[in-house]
């Protein structure tokens, strides 16, 4: 009874220790899944307030208002894929939990929320091409209507330097002098905002390096899986070939030993035919 009543304490020691982590996990991906949601939020206002046909790139509000909304979702971006990161190196290390159903749940919600992550970052990507194309076209129909042509790549300049009315002060600069300031004082503020912008990307790009390597990583697990299941099926074939093999090993003893049997009670029987 003593014996009983201890394994059904240290049974009930392990349950609740597999629930706590179980809540503890779910904790997690719960907060993950409201950041991605938080994510897809922030696309729809952005959606919204672009949308209209009444939108111009000189409205600074809604300008800032949208902006605002990108670094808020690229900030959410980072630290989802900090956390899915940090959950993978925890997977790969449970490497004696990879049988128990704790681990095949706590797999199956990572896998799940990373494949939600990339599909709102990539929903993300596409919101923020379609935000800047749109200025640039709206930069370039302003410029046409003032007699003016830029080229893409100026209306880029103008949208990294965040030049609101970019073909007003043309009309508004009245000396030579005027405009030499100008352009100077320009030209160092375009530098320091393309500065401010190459560190911008840079720290973008990796993120979305690190993206890509996290969904090639999902193919070489699956190949893993099939590897490991390749070799466990060969494992299995191999034991039943080596049954076989003593299976036919015992027949032939049986066949030889009921051959010798025959032989000798042939021969006992011509003996006696002799004798009689």
């Amino acid at each position: 009874m003593k014996r009983k009543y201890a394994s059904e304490v240290s049974l009930d020691v392990v349950t609740s220790k597999s629930q706590e982590e179980i809540f503890c996990n779910l904790e997690q991906f719960s907060e993950l899944t409201s950041w991605i949601r938080n994510i897809r939020k922030n696309i729809e206002e952005m959606q919204q307030s672009v949308g209209t046909p009444s939108f111009h790139y000189n409205d600074k509000a809604i300008r800032e208002k949208v902006e605002k909304k990108m670094d808020q979702s690229l900030d959410l971006c980072r630290q989802i894929y900090a956390s899915i990161k940090r959950l993978q190196d925890e997977l790969e290390q449970e490497t004696d939990k990879r049988g128990t159903v704790l681990f095949r749940i706590k797999h199956t919600q990572f896998l799940v929320i990373k494949d939600d992550y990339l599909s709102a970052y990539r929903e993300h990507e596409e919101f923020v091409n379609y935000y800047e194309e749109k200025i640039k076209k709206l930069m370039k129909m302003e410029a046409m209507a003032m007699n003016c042509n830029i080229t893409d790549d100026e209306a880029s300049q103008m949208l990294a330097n965040n030049q609101v009315s970019p073909f007003v002060g043309n009309i508004l600069e009245e000396t030579e002098r005027e405009r030499q300031k100008l352009r100077d004082i320009m030209a160092r503020h375009s530098q320091l905002v393309q500065l401010e912008k190459s560190l911008v990307e840079i720290r973008d790009l990796f993120v979305r390096i690190s993206t890509l390597v996290m969904e090639q990583g999902s193919l070489v697990q699956v190949i893993e899986y099939h590897a490991q299941q390749a070799l466990l099926n060969a494992d299995h074939g191999a034991h039943q070939l080596e049954k076989a093999r003593e299976y036919k090993i015992k027949a032939m003893k049986k066949k030889t030993w009921l051959l010798i049997w025959v032989i000798v009670a042939l021969v006992v029987l011509i003996l006696l035919m002799i004798v009689f």
